[in-house]
C-alpha cells in the first residue's frame, strides 16, 4: 500500500496547479498515480451533498475512501481539496491513518483574491457565494504540515519541484 498525498489550502493557492504538475511528474518516473479533484468529485460523488458543515466533512471522507482503495490497489493518490476545517481534516486523517501525507499549499488571502483562478471570490464579491472570503480556513497542525508549499515564494517550476522532491523522498521505499 503506497500513501496519499493530499494537497489543501484556500482556493487560488496553487493545489490543482501543483497537484495536476505532481501527477504527471510521477508519471513521467513510470509510477502510477490517480489525481482526485475536490471540485470534480463534488459534481458527481458528492452530487447529493450540499455546503453546511456535515456535508463538507462528508464530502471529504468520501474522498478519502476512494483514496483508499486506489492506494490499496498500489496506485499513489493525489487529492486536491479545500479542507479548510479541522473536522474535515480529522475525518480523512481517520480515514487513512499512516498512509496520508498532507501537503499544505500556503497563500495569503489576498494574493488568493488577486488569483481567483476559478471566479469565486469574484462571484463572493457579488453575493452569488456566502461565506467565502471571511470563511475560516482554520491554521494547520504541525502535523497536517508534512509538505509545505508556500505559492507566493518562488514560479509554479519552483514550488513543482519542491513538492516533487519532498514527495519522491515520502515514497521511496514504495519505489525499491
Amino acid at each position: 500500500m503506497t500513501k496519499v498525498f493530499w494537497l489543501f489550502g484556500r482556493s487560488g493557492a496553487g493545489k490543482t496547479t501543483l497537484a495536476n504538475r505532481l501527477r504527471d511528474g510521477l508519471r513521467d518516473r513510470r509510477l502510477p498515480v490517480f489525481f482526485i479533484d475536490g471540485d470534480l468529485a463534488r459534481s458527481g460523488l458528492s452530487s447529493d451533498l450540499g455546503y453546511h458543515p456535515g456535508a463538507r466533512t462528508e464530502h471529504h471522507r468520501r474522498i478519502a475512501e476512494v483514496a483508499r482503495m486506489v492506494a490499496e490497489q498500489g496506485i499513489i493518490p493525489v487529492v486536491a481539496t479545500m479542507a479548510p476545517e479541522y473536522e474535515q481534516r480529522d475525518q480523512v486523517s481517520k480515514t487513512l491513518g499512516d498512509q496520508l501525507v498532507w501537503v499544505f499549499v500556503d497563500a495569503p488571502l489576498d494574493e488568493c483574491l488577486r488569483r481567483d483562478p476559478k471566479g469565486l471570490y469574484k462571484q463572493a464579491k457579488e453575493g452569488k457565494i456566502r461565506n467565502l472570503i471571511e470563511y475560516p480556513f482554520q491554521t494547520p497542525r504541525p502535523e497536517e504540515r508534512q509538505i509545505m508549499i508556500n505559492t507566493t515564494i518562488g514560479g509554479v517550476d519552483e514550488c513543482y519541484q519542491r513538492l516533487l522532491d519532498e514527495t519522491l523522498a515520502k515514497l521511496s521505499d514504495y519505489m525499491i
